[in-house]
C-alpha cells in the first residue's frame, strides 16, 4: 500500500495529538516495511527520530497553506500526484473532495459532547466532524468509551469502528539514574514527596475540585502537589484557587513537561492524581504506569479502560471522594507498591508497534474492500 498521512500535528510538537502521530510514525516504521508512506504537512516539521526509506514528507502549500485550504485543496491534487492509494487521517478531519479512500481516526467526541469545556475555537472545527465520518470507509478509536459515543451520536457508523488502544511513549520507563533524577528536581524544583498531575491545565481536567480535595488532607499528608504542564484555556479560577493560604506553599506548578524530563518527574512521584472528567483515552495513567508509579484516576469515560485494573478509581464530582482515596494511597506505601506493580503487567500489554500493526490492518480492509 502507499499510504497518505496528515502529519501537520508535529510542527505544534506540545499537544497529545502530535504525541500520537510521532509514535504512530514510529511504529509504522518498525512495522511496515512492506508499505510506502507519503507524509503530508503545511509547515516543515522534524520527524524524530529520524524515519526509513519507505517514508517521504511532502510540504504542501498551495493553493493556501493556512487554515483548511492546503489540506481540503491542495492534498488531494497531490494525492494523484504521488499515486496514493489511501489516506490516514490521524486527527478527527479529511479531505473531503478526495476520490481516494479514507480512515478517519476520533480520539474523542468532547468538542461536540463536552462544548463548555473548549474555546469557540475547536468547538467550530468540531461542527465538521459528522462530514468527515460520513466521507470515512472505517473509523478508529482509541477505547471502546470512544467507539460507543461514535455510534451513539452517528449510529450508521456502528460497523465500521474499530478499536485501537495507544501505549505510552516507547523507552518510557522507571528513571534510576540518581543523577538524573537530581538534576530534574533541581530543574523543576520539585519537593522532596509529591502527588503527580500530569497535563494541560484546564477545566476538563478537574483540577478545581483535585485542588479541594487535596486541601481538605493536606495536613495529613508529607506529598505536596505538583501540577506538571502548561497553563490552557480559562485557567483564572485555577490561578484564584492556588493563591488560598491554606495550600500556597504545598502545591507547585513546573510549566510544560520536556520529554528528557519526564521519566524522572514520573518515577519520583508517590503517585499520579489523574481525576479528569472526560478522556478519549488518557496517556498520562499508563505513562505513570509504565514508570513504576501509582495511578488514582477517574471511574468514568475511558479512564477504566486505559487503566486496566491497575489503578485506583474515584468518582471525579466527588470532593470527598477524591480526598478520601487521595489519602488512602498517599497514606500506604504497600498500596502504592500493589498497584504499581499492577501498573507493569497493564502496560506490558501495550506497544506502538501493536497499534501500528492494528491500523495498518484497517487501512489494508479498507483498500481491499474499495477494489471489489
Amino acid at each position: 500500500m502507499r499510504i497518505g498521512i496528515d502529519v501537520s500535528p508535529l510542527y505544534m510538537n506540545v499537544s497529545g495529538i502530535s504525541n500520537y502521530v510521532r509514535n504512530l510514525l514510529r511504529g509504522l516504521a518498525s512495522v511496515g516495511e512492506e508499505h510506502s508512506f507519503i507524509l503530508y504537512t503545511n509547515r516543515p516539521v522534524v520527524v524524530d527520530p529520524p524515519l526509513p526509506g519507505n517514508f517521504a514528507v511532502r510540504l504542501v502549500r498551495l493553493p493556501f497553506p493556512k487554515f483548511q485550504v492546503w489540506f481540503q485543496l491542495g492534498l488531494p491534487f497531490r494525492f494523484r500526484r504521488d499515486g496514493v492509494d489511501l489516506f490516514l487521517g490521524p486527527f478527527h478531519r479529511l479531505p473531503l473532495i478526495s476520490t481516494i479512500p479514507s480512515v478517519l481516526t476520533i480520539h474523542d467526541l468532547s468538542g461536540l459532547v463536552l462544548k463548555d469545556y473548549h474555546q469557540r475555537s475547536v468547538v467550530a472545527r468540531n461542527r465538521l466532524i459528522p462530514l468527515f465520518i460520513r466521507k470515512s470507509r472505517r473509523i478508529l478509536a482509541d477505547s471502546n468509551f470512544t467507539r460507543d459515543e461514535i455510534v451513539l451520536f452517528f449510529p450508521r457508523t456502528k460497523d465500521r469502528v474499530d478499536v485501537i488502544t495507544l501505549a505510552p511513549t516507547p523507552g518510557l520507563s522507571r528513571e534510576e539514574d540518581k543523577t538524573i533524577l537530581k538534576s530534574v528536581r533541581r530543574n523543576l524544583r520539585l519537593p522532596d514527596r509529591y502527588i503527580l498531575f500530569l497535563g494541560t491545565l484546564e477545566p476538563r481536567k478537574n483540577l478545581s475540585r483535585l485542588l479541594e480535595a487535596y486541601a481538605s488532607i493536606a495536613h495529613r499528608i508529607p506529598q505536596d502537589l505538583v501540577l506538571a504542564g502548561r497553563m490552557g484555556w480559562m485557567s483564572g479560577p485555577l490561578r484564584k484557587i492556588l493563591e488560598r493560604e491554606d495550600i500556597r506553599k504545598r502545591v507547585h506548578l513546573t510549566g510544560f513537561i520536556e520529554d528528557d524530563q519526564l521519566p524522572a518527574l514520573l518515577s519520583m512521584a508517590d503517585l499520579m492524581a489523574y481525576p479528569s472528567l472526560y478522556e478519549g483515552y488518557g496517556l498520562p495513567v499508563v505513562e505513570a504506569m509504565a514508570c513504576g508509579t501509582s495511578v488514582l484516576t477517574s471511574s468514568v469515560s475511558s479512564l477504566p479502560e486505559a487503566a486496566g485494573g491497575a489503578a485506583l478509581l474515584v468518582d471525579p464530582f466527588s470532593v470527598e471522594d477524591i480526598a478520601e482515596k487521595l489519602l488512602m494511597l498517599a497514606d500506604d506505601p504497600g498500596l502504592r507498591t500493589q498497584l504499581a506493580e499492577k501498573g507493569i503487567v497493564r502496560v506490558s500489554e501495550l506497544s506502538w508497534e501493536r497499534t501500528a500493526r492494528m491500523t495498518l490492518q484497517t487501512c489494508s480492509r479498507v483498500l481491499d474492500e474499495s477494489q471489489r
